[in-house]
């Protein structure tokens, strides 16, 4: 007949393995979800970030050279902040007289919750703070400065898919024209350039699409008055 320590035994490998299923899957499970509040978060900085630079007609070095400290999981700041918001463990520590059956258990569970909480924290905030990221975010506040007039006249603005597009090229004079194509090429291709960094920046390239649409809404909502944008059906519209 098999014993109660046999039986505990058996039980508790059953847990074990059960604790390391459940752990694997949790983990795949949030390392494949988008954040797409701190997308947002982040989007809405670099945007105003690059406005203000356009407006300025140049680009503050300071301002440029510095990440968005709420959007740097590597931060100082963000990890206190990170680690306040967590809420106290659900997991309450085996006493040292429990039984081993119960020490073990309560290990596991403990290791489980620990891991999946830590994975949850590092995916809701976004890296910004790659030398990638940075010297996408500087090169296209340098372009910004440049494309300002171009906007304010309403020769160009806004895509739906968080581009940028000819609206009016009579609206600038014909000097201005003649530059227009050359750099509305460069600013798409510095826009580009700075949704792909991000993702890279965070471990999924495969981000790229979502991070462009999430800027696409932000470029749109957060425009200065007078500027124009282009719906999701061509149509334009001014701001």
């Amino acid at each position: 007949m098999e014993t109660r320590l046999e039986t505990m035994r058996r039980l508790v490998r059953s847990m074990l393995g059960l604790a390391m299923v459940a752990l694997l899957s949790a983990c795949v499970t949030v390392n494949i979800y988008f954040p797409a509040a701190a997308a947002q978060k982040l989007a809405d900085q670099v945007v105003e970030q690059v406005y203000r630079a356009a407006e300025k007609g140049k680009v503050d070095v300071q301002e440029k050279g510095t990440a968005p400290t709420d959007a740097s999981p590597s931060s100082p700041s963000a990890r206190g902040q990170s680690s306040a918001a967590l809420a106290p463990s659900a997991w309450v520590r085996p006493r040292a007289s429990s039984p081993w059956w119960e020490r073990s258990a309560g290990a596991v569970a403990n290791t489980v919750f620990t891991t999946v909480s830590g994975t949850a924290e590092a995916a809701a905030d976004l890296n910004a703070s790659s030398p990638g990221v940075v010297a996408a975010r500087a090169e296209l506040e340098s372009l910004a400065a440049q494309m300002q007039p171009y906007f304010v006249s309403g020769a160009v603005g806004y895509t739906s898919a968080g581009l940028v597009a000819v609206h009016d090229a009579d609206a600038v004079s014909l000097a201005q024209r003649a530059a227009l194509p050359s750099l509305v090429s460069s600013y798409n291709r510095a826009l580009d350039n700075l949704y792909q960094q991000i993702a890279d920046a965070n471990g999924h390239p495969e981000w790229k699409a979502q991070i462009q649409e999430t800027f696409a809404q932000a470029w749109i909502r957060k425009a200065p008055p007078g500027y124009w944008y282009q719906t999701a059906g061509g149509s334009w519209q001014r701001k």
